[in-house]
């Protein structure tokens, strides 16, 4: 039950950013339905983590950037080329920094849900 109401809090948001990161709606639809199941098989290992959000994001991020190399292998490109959807100006920057940019910046969502979601601790009002 718990990993069904973590899909339905979370799926439409993943969904969110893996289009704006595959630029295809189908694409995106096909690596999170894949990035599900495999937390599915691994729900328990996920509970156990000792944040099950940061478990799941990094699921969901090695899907899509393995579907981003995939496609650009398909398609010849070069691997340092831009293979970011677009995004190939911030290519330089680590995964969970441009991960934070898209979604605060490209899906506006507040950095508080942006942090859960990413399963990273929000700053801390000083």
């Amino acid at each position: 039950m718990a990993f069904t109401a973590f899909c339905v809090l979370y799926r439409q948001r993943y969904l969110e950013y893996a289009h704006n990161r595959l630029a295809d709606a189908q694409q995106a639809d096909a690596v999170v339905r894949l990035a599900f199941a495999e937390l599915a098989d691994q729900w328990d290992q996920a509970l156990r983590s000792p944040h099950t959000n940061a478990y799941a994001w990094r699921l969901l991020s090695r899907r899509i950037r393995d579907h981003a190399h995939e496609t650009a292998d398909e398609q010849g490109e070069l691997p340092g080329g831009d293979s970011s959807a677009g995004h190939g100006d911030h290519a330089f920057l680590p995964d969970h920094t441009d991960d934070t940019r898209v979604l605060l910046q490209d899906l506006g969502m507040p950095l508080l849900e942006a942090t859960e979601m990413m399963g990273h601790t929000a700053p801390r009002p000083r």
